[in-house]
């Protein structure tokens, strides 16, 4: 076999093998993104909303209805209500452990604002400096996430 022959086999499996990783690694990306939580809207049941570990608002579904509590009027503003269900669904665009003795350097101690959807509560901390995305706490770890979705919180009354 001739010296032509034999280089162009090479280059041949080379760019078969190159062809191969980057279609592996594309599959990779084709992903979904993980989540903050594993619970869909449909799935929550009950919504707490606290500021600086104080009630602001409380809505429950019933039946079909999302009501507040006590009063038990019903939610009015089924956009802004949605957008909030949508909240537990968001992607994590990076995640990590979080050491509980560092929480002051994501603005998690304490939270400002933490939204509680059925009894699994998301801390909101602070935005970080280099990314503009939100630091939110769901149990040991810290998820960073779009902030397109938080000025909800800051709402009296739905």
């Amino acid at each position: 076999m001739s010296p032509v022959i034999r280089a162009n086999a090479w280059l041949s499996g080379l760019i078969l093998l190159l062809a191969g990783a980057a279609w592996w690694c594309q599959q990779d990306r084709n992903l979904p993104p993980d989540t903050i939580t594993n619970l869909a809207p449909a799935q929550i049941t009950r919504i707490r909303i606290l500021r600086e570990g104080q009630l602001l608002q409380r809505l429950e579904k019933q039946g079909q209805v999302w009501k507040r509590l006590p009063s038990g009027a019903p939610v009015k503003d089924r956009e802004w209500l949605d957008k909030v269900l949508h909240i537990a669904e968001l992607p994590s665009l990076h995640h990590f452990p979080v050491d509980e003795s560092r929480l002051s350097d994501f603005g998690l101690e304490p939270p400002r604002y933490t939204l509680v959807v059925n009894d699994q509560p998301l801390e909101l901390g602070m935005l970080d400096p280099a990314s503009g995305l939100r630091y939110l706490r769901v149990g040991p770890t810290l998820h960073l996430i779009t902030d397109s979705y938080t000025h909800l919180l800051y709402r009296k009354k739905p």
